[in-house]
Parts: C-alpha cells; sequence; structure tokens
C-alpha cells in the first residue's frame, strides 16, 4: 500500500493545525503551506477535502484560516487517509475468478491495515514529536 503525496500533505497540515490547538486564531493556508513545505494552491484542496470530511473547518475573512474541528486525540490517521484516498484496499487488488482464494487474505489485510492507522491519532504523532525533539541530559 502506498500513501499519495496529497494524504501525506493533509497529514502535514493536520499535524500543523494540531500544534495550534490552544490559539484561537486560525492558521492561514500560507503559514500551513510554508512551515510543511506544500504547494499552497495544492494545500486549498486538500483543505477543502479535509471540511467535507469534518476535520477541519475554516473562518472567512482577513484574519481567517483554519481551524481543527476536532480534538487531535479524536483524529486518528485513518480518518486522515480515509478522507483523502477512500477506503483502504477497495476494491481489492484484482477482483476476478483468478484471484477468488486471496480475496480473504486481501480484507484481513485491509483490516490490519485499518487497525493500526486507526490506532495512531494526531495527538500521538504530536506527543511522538516531542520526544523525539527532547534533550536529555
Amino acid at each position: 500500500m502506498n500513501i499519495s503525496s496529497r494524504c501525506e500533505y493533509a497529514c502535514r497540515a493536520v499535524v500543523e493545525l494540531a500544534r495550534h490547538e490552544n490559539s484561537e486564531a486560525p492558521v492561514t493556508a500560507v503559514h500551513i503551506a510554508e512551515r510543511r513545505g506544500i504547494p499552497e494552491k495544492y494545500l486549498v484542496h486538500i483543505l477543502l477535502q479535509l471540511k467535507r470530511a469534518g476535520l477541519v473547518k475554516s473562518i472567512r475573512g482577513a484574519q481567517g484560516g483554519y481551524l481543527l474541528a476536532k480534538s487531535p486525540d479524536e483524529i486518528s490517521l485513518h480518518d486522515l487517509v480515509q478522507s483523502i484516498d477512500g477506503p483502504i484496499l477497495d476494491p481489492l487488488p484484482v477482483e476476478d475468478e483468478g484471484g477468488a482464494d486471496l480475496r480473504i487474505a486481501w480484507q484481513e489485510v485491509a483490516r490490519g491495515i485499518e487497525t493500526c492507522l486507526a490506532d495512531i491519532t494526531v495527538r500521538d504523532i504530536l506527543n511522538r514529536s516531542a520526544k523525539g525533539t527532547m534533550y536529555y541530559i
């Protein structure tokens, strides 16, 4: 399974928004694009998809931008992948009679991937990255 660049960018954008969760001010697409290395025009379309999925919300106007619609504790990697790339291994790699005996195995793989992605929240990502930047004496 490959993660699309669009999905990777969506994850980056949500993590950046999560870093600003305690701020009342929305985060602009320009800020997200610059901090996370995402082409701005591409990012706007990704943020629209995330908005439709109920993961982010937008604020209009001169002081507008984007905020998370949910807590980072409530957003999993599965939510992000599914909102951008759709269901995992659906349709299955090959759905013809020649691959019928593999169907159950592929379905098990899909469930395993979904479980793994669902177990990792945006908060987990923030916590793991904070541990990686700590300096121990």
